[in-house]
């Protein structure tokens, strides 16, 4: 009987591998390649090991140099696959993929092993069931292949920063195995151990990493999102060209845990159909479909564009025999249009935040990736900003119409570009309240109105408070009433000198911490207002709720009032039912001495506008104070 029951062994192992791998759809990356590539070179290798063990026990029965020839070839056999472990591991380091030095340096170090290999002796031995070969071929072998294994180890710390720790354990492990079995195969020969130790350790590297189910997704069975950065990241590597359509879903579906996975999975398997494009799906249940470009006419931008209409069609229609769900299509097709895949992640997160009501499509082109990157350039610029004190607070004056004098004003953030020149506000707040940096401005500008206060001496000049909006970001940050309590004490003034502005809140937890916060405040002597009434965000159960002694009217709203009739009606009910509620009203955006004239003439208490001002910078106000009040604040 021959001693093949190892190298047997080792075999079943690698066709069961082999067997599961092809059982699933391969997602293309270069890993799963050479993972692939050198599962069938150690198949191979197994193969010629017991083929060599035959050529041996009947050396008699066939030409001498047709023995030796397949004892080599199994030799080589054992390079290639160390060198072919040796490729793996380096698989994730794209400059050394890229760089045709090292290609052609470990090519050469393969060669020279190859070319020695066939060139010096070999001899083999058979005595029972001991059968083996050696001598300076063998010797050979046991030189060049450790220095591929041994060079896997070392890459692995190396570059054990651009593999996951997954990744390092895996190879390591796999490494090590093949370590052990050729020293003991090199110092006990009958033992044959090498080609099942390399089976052993392709199965741990195929549970740890290639196993296919870990690019999966486990309800709907298609391609991860991990999976998806993954593959894209080796697209713009590689600089392929694709196209890509994105099903927007429902981040919540709002149905019961049941009723939602058979839909996914119905979902999934309709956009599987599509058999020349890769399904991922990706988080807030949206599906993506990517068509590679393989040939010099983009014929997949054809191809996706064709389907884009077949599928949204599609998904106009119920799911699961009566769901009708509220989907979106974002549509690239041409993955040109950005840089990197973080960029296209970037213009996929955005856009599918930003659908509009009816609105179901969206085309991203070169459009898209540059509002993206302005907005990554007004982040950098924001940062700055608030590092190198670049934000001041402009005033806009408010009339009261009691007194006929200006006794307040709105702190409005402004923000100096490097440049010199002055950023809108629309250009900087929505992106500081998303990315959450409007805390920090927040309390730069209430930090330096407090101080406006104090050094000029407002009181004195007829302005009874400064009024101070508050993001909802910061209306939700348990800490508030602290650091304004800190910050009004370091600029010496009174609390209620301030009246904070607030806007709804959308949340129950939200209005919580909001309330908390109100009533410590308010507790010091701080004021509170309700901004942008009348812009759909407020309304009279928030005022009612909500401990506030000003209501403000939007700009929105006031010229609405001029323009519909139905407008006016509700207008003039509502300002009723505040004034009933005890409670004042500011009425902003007045532009005209008309709507100033008839805005005085329904009760309204304080006027706030361009009829009167524009937002002035520090100095310009207290000129203007100067002017109007007629005090010197001397």
């Amino acid at each position: 009987m021959l001693n093949i029951e190892v190298q047997l062994c080792g075999l079943v192992f690698d066709i069961i591998l082999i067997f599961f791998i092809l059982r699933h759809e391969s997602v293309g990356l270069y890993s799963e390649k050479i993972f692939k590539l050198c599962l069938m070179v150690y198949t191979v290798c197994i193969f010629l090991d017991i083929t060599s063990i035959f050529a041996i026990v009947y050396s008699a029965f066939i030409p001498q140099l047709l023995t030796e020839a397949i004892c080599k070839i199994y030799l080589v056999s054992l390079l290639m696959a160390s060198f072919m472990g040796f490729i793996y591991t380096c698989s994730d380091v794209l400059h050394l993929r890229e760089s045709s030095e090292f290609q052609t340096g470990i090519r050469v170090v393969l060669a020279a092993g190859v070319l020695f290999i066939m060139m010096t002796p070999i001899s083999y031995f058979h005595s029972g069931r001991t059968v083996y070969s050696y001598g300076p071929s063998t010797v050979v072998t046991y030189i060049f292949a450790p220095m591929f294994i041994i060079g896997s180890l070392v890459f692995t710390f190396v570059y054990g920063k651009q593999m996951s720790a997954h990744r390092r354990r895996g190879i390591r492990a796999w490494m090590a195995i093949e370590i052990v079995a050729a020293v003991i195969q090199f110092v006990f020969p009958q033992a044959l151990l090498v080609g099942f130790g390399s089976s052993i350790g392709l199965f741990i590297l195929y549970s740890e990493l290639e196993n296919p189910e870990v690019y999966l997704d486990r309800i709907t069975g298609r391609f991860s999102f991990d999976t998806f950065n993954l593959y894209l990241k080796q697209e713009f590597a590689y600089i392929k060209k694709f196209s890509s359509i994105i099903v927007c879903n429902e981040e919540d579906l709002k149905l019961d845990d049941e009723l939602e996975k058979s839909i996914l999975v119905e979902m999934s398997e309709y956009l599987a159909s599509f058999a020349n494009a890769k399904l991922f799906r990706l988080s807030n249940n949206d599906f993506a479909l990517i068509y590679d470009t393989k040939e010099e006419i983009a014929m997949d931008e054809i191809e996706s564009a064709v389907n884009l209409d077949v599928i949204r069609n599609r998904f106009r229609q119920p799911w699961a025999g009566n769901v009708y769900l509220d989907t979106h299509f974002l549509y690239m097709p041409n993955s040109g249009a950005v840089s990197s895949v973080e960029e296209y992640i970037d213009v996929y997160l955005r856009n599918r935040d930003s659908f509009i009501k009816e609105e179901e499509m969206k085309l991203l082109d070169d459009t898209a990736s540059q509002h993206v990157r302005e907005y990554k350039q007004m982040i950098l610029e924001i940062k700055d900003a608030i590092s190198s004190d670049r934000f001041e607070v402009f005033y806009q004056p408010i009339y009261s119409i009691n007194t006929e004098t200006f006794v307040s004003a709105e702190a409005l953030a402004r923000m100096r570009g490097r440049d010199g020149k002055l950023v809108m506000p629309d250009k900087f707040i929505p992106i500081a309240e998303e990315t959450g940096l409007i805390e920090q401005i927040g309390e730069k500008i209430f930090s330096k109105a407090c101080n406006c206060i104090r050094k000029y001496e407002l009181k004195n000049k007829g302005i009874e408070y400064v009024e101070v909006n508050l993001s909802i970001s910061q209306c939700e940050n348990p800490m508030l009433s602290v650091k304004y309590d800190e910050i009004m004490k370091n600029a010496c003034i009174e609390p209620r000198d301030i009246s904070l502005e607030i806007t709804e809140s959308s949340t129950l937890n939200q209005k919580r911490i909001l309330l908390d916060n109100m009533n410590k405040l308010m507790n010091l002597g701080v004021s509170f207002a309700l901004d942008d009434f009348g812009t759909g965000e407020s309304n009279l159960n928030y005022i009612v709720d909500m401990p506030v002694k000003i209501v403000k009217f939007d700009r929105t709203m006031i010229q609405d009032y001029f323009k519909n009739e139905k407008a006016r009606v509700v207008m003039d009910a509502t300002v009723k039912m505040i004034k009933e509620l005890g409670l004042s009203i500011v009425a902003e955006g007045v532009e005209t001495e008309e709507q100033f004239e008839k805005i005085r003439s329904m009760g309204i208490d304080y006027i706030q506008g361009y009829y009167f001002s524009k937002p002035l910078s520090e100095n310009d106000f207290i000129k203007f104070i100067d002017e109007k009040n007629k005090i010197t604040g001397q």
